[in-house]
């Protein structure tokens, strides 16, 4: 069994991003994390986050969306 929570540098190593987006990401509250310390300090991130993240904005190619065009008539 893997760590419960990562740092934003080891979820970044993990993926493949800059450090910098995975903090724009929890500045934001776009992706799920803890504070770790008062003031909101050293945050953690929470095993399965990234996916959670990645599932919830993924722009789905047009081929997969409904035709809202044929809808309308």
């Amino acid at each position: 069994m893997g760590k419960l929570l990562e740092t934003p540098k080891e979820l970044a190593e993990r993926v493949g991003i800059p450090v910098s987006n995975v903090r724009y990401l929890i500045r934001e509250d776009m992706l799920d994390h803890i504070f770790t310390a008062p003031g909101r300090r050293n945050p953690k991130i929470p095993r399965g986050a990234w996916e959670r993240y990645v599932e919830k904005f993924t722009v789905k190619a047009a081929s997969e969306r409904p035709n809202v065009a044929s809808d309308a008539n």
